[in-house]
């Protein structure tokens, strides 16, 4: 063999070579592009959209800030394990996250939602290890798994959620996605303790997992029973070492602190006028699982909803192009593992009973948001079972997977626009995400030293939180209030308020000296003097 033909054959082995690690390494590969796809569309605009920034985001941020500063919350309490805000006790999971972030980027939007875009893509590397762990003994799991993490990172639900700094909502769906992929690995011994941990960091995350991962726990151990039973010494020091860690939760559920919240919202402390409380959470829990809901609406239009913020109008929290895959899915599951099948269906029959026994009259997405890792495994397995139908009509494969891909990339397309340039347009007012103190209060900031009293018209949810976040070291002068309550004649006074309040009140002569507007151009706010 000469030289030349020595080098070639070298070059071809080294070209095969390198084809078959890129083939045994392509599901990785893939993997790892759609969680940069999913990191970039949680993150890209953050500061921006959603359109404003408000009051519970506020309040995660600058208690923080207090944490990260002084080591106590806004109220004085040092590291509290419950953060009192607005009436009621929210979780501390969201309000820790956010403080390493706060101690890097300061006190601002994009430090406070940070954390939700961080947590709501590793969810999908997540989703993507629970959907193979399920799929195990099958050999189109690593498929199955993709499908799964892509579906999620594209999700409107979880997209528009994992943008926000809401309670704990990104949490409560990371730690439960964990915690059943470690549940589902409990022969292995230390595993069982890792699934209870994470199972017990959602119950601290939001509320609805107080009301879902009981219910849900509850069916898991009911389907291995023979397994608990069987192992009852590991099972007694599981169940205590669970007890150890929602012992804090036990004490404060039992507490009116702990019960304030659901005083709040529950249907029986607010008795609808129309109908029965069982009438109500029925029609409730209902909603949930509406084609108007899951495929049409979202719970921005659904019936008794007037509030924007929660999903994007002109689609449902999935894609509709989900639904045949979902029906599909749920046919194989059932056909192929019973276990699994059972496992899926009690998180789908589970997830709505957070927000049911709710006062609201229908779905509500924010609520119910554990439901989008179930929806999405099951429409990867529909998905990828339509496909392996084909399997052997290679050109018959070739064209459904091009279609199925195409009407992924224009569904996902469509939801772009509505996210990105439509939704900014009408969910920055009152309803949607109370757009407006941030210049407001920087204005005040700059001109505090010219006038003796600065007022915000009162037109937010608690907007005293937003003198605390964007004047963290106090805005002395800063009040809440408007003129005609307010106004006094000897004092210099600076007024924020709506255009709609000077439409009420002709007889108040005022002076304009700086107008905010809405992401649309309209006007939010007008910053200005009462002239005599």
């Amino acid at each position: 063999m000469n030289s030349f033909t020595y080098l070639l054959c070298q070059s071809k082995n080294k070209v095969f070579s390198t084809m078959l690690i890129f083939k045994n390494n392509l599901h990785t590969i893939i993997l790892i592009l759609i969680i940069i796809v999913g990191g970039f569309l949680r993150m890209y605009q953050l500061h921006d959209n959603p359109p404003g920034f408000f009051a519970d985001e506020a309040s995660v941020g600058y208690n923080a800030y207090k944490i990260a500063t002084t080591g106590k919350d806004e109220h004085g309490a040092v590291l509290p394990v419950f953060f009192q805000a607005f009436g009621e006790y929210k979780g501390p999971i969201q309000t820790y996250l956010t403080v390493p972030f706060i101690t890097l980027f300061g006190l601002s939007e994009l430090a406070v939602r940070l954390p939700s875009a961080i947590i709501g893509s590793i969810t999908i590397l997540a989703l993507f290890f629970l959907t193979r762990r399920i799929f195990h003994n099958h050999h189109y799991k690593i498929h199955v798994g993709l499908f799964a993490a892509l579906l999620l990172a594209i999700s409107p639900w979880h997209l528009h959620l994992s943008r926000t700094s809401m309670e704990g909502l990104m949490p409560f769906v990371l730690f439960t996605t964990l915690g059943l992929l470690f549940y589902l690995q409990k022969e292995q011994g230390k595993k069982l303790y890792l699934s209870i941990l994470f199972f017990s960091f959602a119950l601290y995350s939001y509320f609805p997992a107080r009301i879902f991962l009981p219910l849900f726990g509850l069916s898991l151990v009911l389907l291995d029973l023979k397994f608990f039973l069987r192992r009852y010494k590991q099972t007694l020091i599981a169940l205590t070492f669970l007890f150890v860690l929602i012992l804090p939760l036990l004490f404060h559920l039992l507490s009116p602190a702990g019960l304030s919240r659901w005083q709040q919202v529950s249907v029986f402390s607010n008795l609808p006028k129309n109908e029965s409380a069982s009438t109500h959470i029925f029609r409730n829990y209902i909603s949930h699982l509406s084609y108007d809901f899951l495929f049409k609406k979202g719970d921005i239009d659904m019936e008794g909803q007037f509030i924007t913020r929660h999903s994007v109008r002109g689609i449902g929290e999935l894609y509709l192009f989900q639904l045949p895959f979902i029906l599909l899915g749920i046919l194989f599951l059932f056909k192929i593992n019973r276990k699994v099948f059972y496992i899926l269906l009690f998180w789908i029959l589970f997830f709505p009973f957070s927000s049911a026994f709710t006062a609201d009259k229908s779905a509500q997405a924010t609520r119910s948001i554990i439901g989008v890792i179930a929806f999405q495994i099951i429409s990867a397995a529909g998905l990828v079972q339509l496909v392996y139908i084909f399997k052997q009509v290679v050109w018959r494969k070739l064209a459904l997977s091009i279609g199925i891909l195409t009407l992924i990339i224009v569904s996902f397309t469509h939801f772009i626009n509505l996210y990105f340039i439509q939704y900014p347009t009408y969910a920055a007012d009152f309803w949607g995400w109370q757009y407006g103190p941030k210049e407001i209060v920087a204005y005040f900031e700059k001109n505090k030293t010219q006038y003796d009293d600065l007022y915000l018209i009162g037109e937010f949810n608690a907007p005293e939180i937003f003198f605390k976040f964007y004047a963290p070291n106090g805005c002395e002068k800063c009040r809440i209030g408007v003129p005609h309550e307010s106004y006094n004649p000897i004092k210099k006074q600076l007024f924020a308020v709506t255009p709609a309040y000077l439409e009420q009140h002709l007889e108040i002569q005022f002076a304009v000296r700086k107008t905010v507007y809405y992401p649309d151009h309209s006007v939010a706010f007008q910053i200005g003097e009462i002239v005599e």
